[in-house]
């Protein structure tokens, strides 16, 4: 009864978030005198069909573990060259394991094409050393910038592109997998250009520290629009009605709310800190001694002080992020849509803490073996919170003439962001 409850209500708030004042289907509803809020800007429809669904993850942690475990033998022995073909296995576990509408994913990518993009890579990089070298040569060499030598620059030059390209090989690598990725037998995949959303994203970020990361749902609404509306389900393409102007009070009120959390939390781990010094009888001089001369005595200390800090970081800082995150996600779910196909999701703060917080410390107690339980918990999650209104309609949906990249993705296995 209490699970049957509970997607009752997830129901009905997907169902609310598609029809409220907000929503940009909503609008251009009215705006047309209509009543159907399935209609989309533009368009003159006829009211499909909103039969709900979710997506059916049914893998199991054991399994996944299994392969995952082989994963990491193998690469003991191949000195870490095996990572491109167990990556691969961990993939096509994932998405075979992962149904919408009653039909499976299927993975379709190759050991070998991540290990080619890998290599292209490096030999990108070791161009880009090479560069390094003969302006060093040609500019600083036995030039006032003498002391300023070959590594220094060619860190410096690594620093100033790397941005840049981890945001080029975020798109890329997306490419590739949604290239490799069939549903129905119909090959996915992302049009765009990837270097051409890694000159967005850097400026955007740019732009956004340099305000005191005011722009924040400029940037989170520019960089989303290019993933959704550039993705493809064979020739069924998706739009995006997602405004910064629509989050952004509810950001302004984050973002103070924010600052206001972060000085009490400064005030309480000092006011901690000092009420523990005193009852540990400690006197300010000896305290600043403890540091001076390092000893046990002072690693206890920091110990306690990073943890004291840490606990009221958590309880007064994290739950206001993960509520902005968790909006922000169904925000952008909801403003999504395929052809006749709408999105929904009641992801709570609560979930988003989860899924941000609880994922990142399993990683970091289990120092990296906890990978497959953070995967088997993100796909749970997805499958249990994001609902499908309609069905895709077949006969409009063809095989795409491109069959994108010959090879995976590099730049995000070099830069170390990929994950699986």
């Amino acid at each position: 009864m209490l699970h049957c409850s509970i997607e009752n209500f997830a129901l009905r708030r997907g169902i609310r978030e598609l029809s409220e004042a907000s929503s940009p289907w909503q609008r251009a509803v009215e705006a047309a005198g209509t009543s159907d809020p399935t209609t989309p800007p533009g368009g003159d429809w006829q009211r499909p069909d909103l039969t709900p669904s979710r997506p059916v993850y049914d893998g199991r942690l054991g399994e996944l573990y299994a392969i995952y475990l082989r994963h990491l033998a193998l690469m003991l022995v191949t000195f870490g060259w095996s990572r491109f073909w167990g990556r691969t296995r961990i993939r096509r576990y994932v998405w075979n394991h992962l149904a919408v509408l009653g039909d499976r994913f299927e993975y379709r990518g190759r050991g070998r094409e991540l290990m080619i993009g890998f290599l292209l890579a490096l030999l990108l990089i070791a161009a880009w050393a090479g560069l390094m070298y003969v302006v060093w040569i040609y500019v600083f060499h036995e030039k006032p910038f003498a002391s300023f030598g070959m590594f220094d620059i060619f860190s410096l030059s690594v620093f100033l592109i790397g941005f840049p390209l981890a945001y080029v090989g975020h798109y890329a690598g997306l490419r590739y997998k949604l290239s490799r990725t069939r549903w129905r037998g119909i090959r996915c995949g992302m049009a765009g250009s990837a270097w051409r959303y890694g000159a967005i994203a850097t400026f955007l970020h740019f732009a956004n520290a340099s305000t005191a990361y005011l722009l924040t749902p400029v940037v989170s609404v520019n960089l989303a629009r290019p993933r959704i509306v550039n993705a493809r389900v064979g020739t069924q393409g998706f739009t995006f009605a997602g405004r910064a102007g629509d989050i952004y009070g509810r950001y302004i009120g984050y973002y103070f709310l924010n600052i206001l959390a972060w000085l009490v939390a400064a005030g309480a781990t000092f006011a901690v800190i000092g009420g523990t010094i005193e009852s540990l009888g400690f006197t300010s001089d000896e305290f600043l001694k403890l540091f001076s001369h390092p000893n046990l005595r002072t690693v206890v200390v920091v110990l306690a002080i990073g943890f004291a800090a840490y606990l009221l970081f958590g309880l007064l800082i994290l739950p206001l992020r993960c509520w902005w995150q968790a909006y922000l996600m169904r925000y952008l779910v909801t403003h999504s849509r395929a052809g006749n196909v709408l999105f929904a999701t009641a992801l709570s703060t609560r979930q988003m803490w989860g899924f941000l917080v609880l994922n990142y410390l399993i990683v970091l107690l289990t120092l990296g073996i906890g990978w497959p339980w953070v995967m088997h918990r993100t796909m749970k999650l997805i499958a249990g919170q994001l609902w499908i209104y309609g069905a895709p309609r077949g006969d409009e949906i063809r095989q795409p003439t491109d069959l994108g990249p010959t090879y995976g993705e590099g730049l995000l296995d070099m830069f170390d962001i990929g994950g699986v």
